[in-house]
């Protein structure tokens, strides 16, 4: 799975357990209704960083979701 497309899982996730307001895109954007789902989605990605120091590959796998979080 890339990146991309584990951030929007993730955000998608957080979204079942919050506001049901976010609207995709063909493109996977996220046009409204993202913030709660997003800072959901990012202090789980955090948690998953400070913990992960076992491998640089997976570290940065999980630092590009996070930007792609943030992209959304």
């Amino acid at each position: 799975m890339t990146p991309k497309e584990k951030a929007i899982e993730l955000v998608g996730k957080f979204n079942n357990h919050t506001v049901k307001e976010l609207i995709y895109l063909k493109n996977g954007r996220v046009i409204e209704g993202k913030t709660e789902a997003k800072q959901c989605a990012l202090i789980a990605v955090d948690e998953i960083l400070d913990g992960v120091i076992d491998t640089l590959q997976n570290f940065n796998y999980w630092k590009q979701v996070k930007q792609e979080i943030e992209a959304l």
